[in-house]
């Protein structure tokens, strides 16, 4: 009834979910055990529940390091030998005990370990052959790999957070979307490691890099359990607000939740407002008061001296810093995919996929726009994608020439229209629905993909602006 694409999701996950919940009962069963012998019990649960014979040809692994390497030989799987009593199998069929074996391992590890079945008795070996290893060892763009992050290791409620994280930092880790965990995972570490702390955090990086991301993933693992998360612009930071900081919590707080002050454009803070900045963050810390979180625009160390030496000293020994796409070699296509998946589901329309050329031209491209310029390029394809097609390289390309960043010449400073209607009526190949879908699709960009957003920028309701960007589909 599923098919079998939905079949294979739906018991790989359904293994996953028992392989890590057998873990968590050996955990727990058996706190004084030793982590390796736990560890391996699982071959033998696996053997003692009747689905397969487990034969270890190597297990190697360090758990500090988060290092892992693992192959077995499966006998007598009974999913093999179902499949078989009808036909040979043209792919492996052990779904269910891949997933079990991967989610068993990634509970133990904290982090995804995939495995692969490379011979399957289905297809006529004498035993079906299995390999793990960490799903960074297997490539961030394999196919199995983003599988199992966008549909199988999937956080939908707090217990399938790993028990050994704090409740605070699983709240964080089951707030991340499939793409927020690929925007933070280089610097997830280092994020989960601050967000236990009550301490000031800079935030550097180039717009579009997902500093916002790592703000609000470090507020929601606050060990103070932050609830209220206000952001101010650097630029209205005054010294009402200085007051605020350093004014003593039993004056001004009856609940004992922190709040965490985001500083977006930290730099802006004005000249002579930011030594006063300084001290009541200072205060704030001694005081219990607000967390402060402050983002910056990506820089050098001798291009500091832009904040004051107070402000510099107290904000700067933690800090994080949010690389570009241009130095995310290997993991584009895969935040693109991701991103895509998102994008389509928040447009109302079925997930494509990539053609090999588009995939190619995602991983070559630096995107210095980083990841709105990525984000706009896709919705912009979304919106002209016909149903059911997939994504060329050409309208890549085409999305990237037309929304390449000029914001000077976007538009005026006084305010005039940068479209010229002369210009326009005289040139070849000119139509009103031309223009129209052009709009629509600009309004879209502008909106992140947010029809709502969109139709009130053109003056529409969201059902009337869905209505016309479904029929300029179909005109086309």
């Amino acid at each position: 009834m599923l098919g079998e694409k939905e079949a294979r999701v739906f018991l790989l996950r359904l293994g996953f979910m028992s392989g890590r919940s057998d873990a968590r009962f050996v955990r727990a069963g058996w706190p004084n055990l030793d982590i390796g012998d736990a560890f391996t019990a699982g071959t033998r649960l696996h053997t003692f529940s009747g689905v397969v014979r487990v034969e270890t040809v190597f297990n190697t692994y360090d758990f500090r390091k988060k290092r892992f390497s693992a192959e077995f030989l499966w006998r007598d799987s009974v999913e093999a030998a179902e499949f078989s009593k009808t036909r040979l199998a043209s792919e492996p069929v052990c779904w269910t005990q891949l997933g079990y074996a991967s989610g068993y391992a990634s509970e133990f590890f904290d982090t995804l370990i995939v495995y692969k079945e490379i011979e399957c008795a289905a297809q006529g070996h004498s035993h079906c052959r299995v390999v793990g290893k960490p799903a960074d060892g297997w490539g961030l763009n394999d196919p199995e790999v983003m599988l199992f992050r966008e549909r199988i290791d999937v956080a939908d409620d707090i217990s399938t957070v790993p028990a050994s994280r704090s409740s605070a930092a699983r709240a964080a880790s089951t707030s991340l979307s499939s793409l927020d965990r690929l925007i933070l995972m280089p610097v997830r570490d280092r994020l989960d490691r601050l967000a236990a702390t009550t301490l000031p955090v800079l935030i550097t990086g180039a717009p579009g890099t997902g500093r916002g991301i790592a703000a609000r993933y470090l507020h929601r693992g606050s060990a103070a359990t932050a609830t209220n998360l206000r952001r101010v612009v650097g630029m209205q930071v005054d010294l009402a607000l200085c007051a605020e900081l350093a004014r003593p919590v039993k004056a001004t707080r009856r609940a004992p939740q922190r709040e965490t002050i985001v500083i977006d454009a930290v730099e802006t803070i004005p000249a002579d407002i930011q030594p006063h900045f300084a001290r009541a963050v200072e205060e704030s810390m001694a005081e219990g008061g607000p967390r402060i979180l402050a983002i910056a625009d990506d820089c050098q160390e001798s291009e500091m001296p832009a904040f004051s030496t107070e402000l510099h000293s107290v904000l700067s020994p933690l800090h994080v810093r949010m690389p570009p796409l241009a130095e995310r070699e290997g993991e584009r296509l895969a935040l693109a995919h991701a991103m895509l998946q998102e994008l389509a589901v928040r447009m109302g329309l079925e997930p494509p996929s990539f053609e090999a050329g588009a995939k190619k031209l995602i991983e070559t491209q630096l995107w210095p726009g980083n990841l709105r310029q990525m984000r706009g390029v896709l919705i912009a394809v979304l919106n002209s994608l016909i149903t059911g097609a997939t994504i060329s390289a050409a309208q890549i390309e085409i999305a990237l020439a037309r929304l390449a960043p000029n914001p000077r010449n976007s538009a005026t400073g006084s305010g005039k229209s940068a479209i010229d209607p002369n210009q326009l009526l005289g040139s070849d190949g000119f139509s009103l629905n031309a223009l129209e879908h052009s709009l629509y699709e600009i309004a879209m960009v502008q909106a992140q993909g947010n029809l709502s957003a969109a139709a009130r920028m053109l003056g529409l309701t969201r059902a009337q602006l869905a209505y016309r960007i479904d029929n300029a589909r179909r005109s086309k």
